[in-house]
This record gives C-alpha cells, sequence and structure tokens, in this order.
C-alpha cells in the first residue's frame, strides 16, 4: 500500500487526537502540533474538545476523569473509548428537540441544530377585528430546523447589535431556499410526497403539477428581483482590500445571485460567501456584502 496520503486525511491514530483533544481542554495543549495537524485531524479534535467541555457543563464528567496534575506536569485521564460514548450522547443531546415541543418529536441527529416555535393563526376578534392565537397541538410548540439566519441573529443579539435583517428579508430568503429546493427536485420522478397522493383518476398528480408550476413562476420572479448588479465587485475595491491568504483564487466580482444562493441555498457565512471568491474576510468586505444581501432580500420580499 502506498505510504502517500491526500491532503486532509487523517494522519493520526484515534488515541493520539484523544490524548490532545483532553490536554486542549486542559490547556496544556502543544500548540506547534496543533498547528501541523491536517484539516480532517484538527476537525476531529475541536469536535472532541465541545463534547468534553459539554459534558462538564452537565456534569457528566468531574474535571478529574478528564486530566490531573501530576508532579507539576498535567496527565490525560480520559481515554478513547469514553470519549467516544459521550460523543455519541452529545450528537443525541443536540438533536434533541425542546422540552416544550413534546414527547412526539424524537431526536434526529440527521436534523440538525433546530430552533422551536408556537404555531400561530390568525381568528377573528369581535366583528372587525383579528387576533393571532397559538394552534400548536395541546399548546406545545413546534420544532424547526435552524439555519444561517438565526445564527446571525444570536451573533448579532450577543454582540449587543441590532439584527441584520427583517423579519420579512428572513422569510423572503428562506422561501428561497425552499423553492429552489422543490423545483430542483420536480425532476425527478415521484420525487416529492405530494405528487404520490390523490385519487385514481390522477387528480393528486395533476395538483402537483399546478403547485409545480407555480413554484416554478414564484423562484423566476424571485430571481428577477435579485437581478444581475454586483454585490462585491473588483473595480470598486483596491488591491489591497482583496485577497488574503484562506482565500481560493483571485478576487472575481460576487453576484448578488451568487451572494443570495450562497447564504440561502447553501448555508455558507458571509465570510465563507467571501473568501470562496477570492476575497479578504476582513469587516468592510463583510459588511459591503450584508448590505448588498439586504437589499437584495428586500427586493425579493417585495416584488416576488
Amino acid at each position: 500500500m502506498s505510504m502517500m496520503m491526500r491532503q486532509g486525511a487523517r494522519r493520526m491514530p484515534a488515541k493520539a487526537l484523544a490524548y490532545i483533544a483532553v490536554m486542549q481542554v486542559a490547556g496544556a495543549a502543544d500548540r506547534d502540533l496543533l498547528a501541523a495537524l491536517s484539516d480532517t485531524d484538527r476537525a476531529l479534535v475541536q469536535s472532541w474538545v465541545a463534547v468534553v467541555r459539554w459534558a462538564l457543563s452537565e456534569r457528566r464528567l468531574r474535571r478529574e476523569d478528564v486530566w490531573r496534575r501530576v508532579d507539576g506536569r498535567i496527565e490525560a485521564v480520559l481515554g478513547l473509548a469514553r470519549l467516544q460514548t459521550l460523543s455519541q450522547a452529545y450528537v443525541m443531546a443536540r438533536a434533541a428537540a425542546p422540552a416544550s415541543c413534546g414527547p412526539e418529536i424524537v431526536a434526529a441527529p440527521a436534523r440538525g441544530a433546530s430552533m422551536r416555535f408556537q404555531p400561530e393563526a390568525m381568528v377573528p376578534k369581535g366583528e372587525a377585528d383579528w387576533r393571532a392565537e397559538p394552534v400548536g397541538y395541546r399548546g406545545r410548540d413546534a420544532v424547526r430546523r435552524a439555519d444561517l439566519f438565526d445564527k446571525m441573529e444570536r451573533a448579532a443579539l450577543r454582540a449587543g447589535r441590532e439584527v441584520p435583517f427583517s423579519p420579512g428579508q428572513v422569510s423572503a430568503g428562506r422561501s428561497y431556499a425552499a423553492l429552489v429546493e422543490f423545483v430542483s427536485a420536480g425532476g425527478v420522478k415521484l420525487s416529492s410526497l405530494e405528487g404520490r397522493i390523490g385519487g385514481a383518476g390522477g387528480g393528486g398528480e395533476v395538483a402537483w403539477i399546478e403547485r409545480y408550476c407555480q413554484a416554478s413562476e414564484r423562484l423566476r420572479r424571485m430571481r428577477i428581483a435579485i437581478g444581475d448588479g454586483a454585490a462585491l465587485s473588483v473595480r470598486r475595491v483596491r488591491p489591497s482590500k482583496r485577497a488574503k491568504p484562506g482565500a481560493t483564487g483571485s478576487a472575481r466580482t460576487i453576484s448578488d445571485r451568487v451572494l443570495v444562493d450562497g447564504v440561502c441555498v447553501s448555508g455558507l457565512s458571509l465570510g465563507d460567501v467571501l473568501l470562496a471568491n477570492g476575497w479578504a474576510k476582513s469587516g468592510q468586505n463583510i459588511e459591503a456584502v450584508r448590505g448588498a444581501l439586504a437589499a437584495a432580500l428586500e427586493r425579493m420580499r417585495i416584488w416576488a
């Protein structure tokens, strides 16, 4: 077998990586060793660090279960087998729906991060008014998949800043992502459950085709609203503010469509979009694309 290994492949044994994770939690990790790890190894170490810190915060581990000080030096106590067991528990804990959602919504790791919300419906209030009323089953919350907009909102609130996008803009971005997914799956025979529902006369299939056409038309309007403008143009930015280490290739113009697709559909952060297009992940560039994204989402909200 060749001793050559592809870039990013794991190069160190799992036991060694577990030891490095424990030492990092203890604050005694070798920085040069961390820097020399492959991308795959480093990601695994960081995931195990998160697992250990979670276990400590949840009192599933005591500090002496993780590491101890012997003759002035730190020794790792936590072994690979227990770390892997804790990793499974960590994944299931993160996948569990909040208690307010009830026991029917089971833990689902493939769902990813989730957010609870209270379903509401507008009901009459007197003869000429309406009010929002919770309609969750037995008063329970519902759960939805968390997305990048949730992450950016939490980051802004933690920093004491205003949220970067209005509720209407966020709704437009989420609708766009849902439409792209629905329309993209439409070319696969019976890819949608809706295409399999209906009577023997084929009414369900016809209804699904109508919904598909409506979704396609709305997606077309949204893309027209996005337009062909440039969120960040090479000609408008000095060379010193463009590409930096970590960016992919030379800087190239980021169109509004590339920006919207990257954030709403692919789930890329604003910094990731910049790096993928050869730009520096600087505060000035992030503010520029954030403003361009807000403007595009506003056009989508109004015209689509």
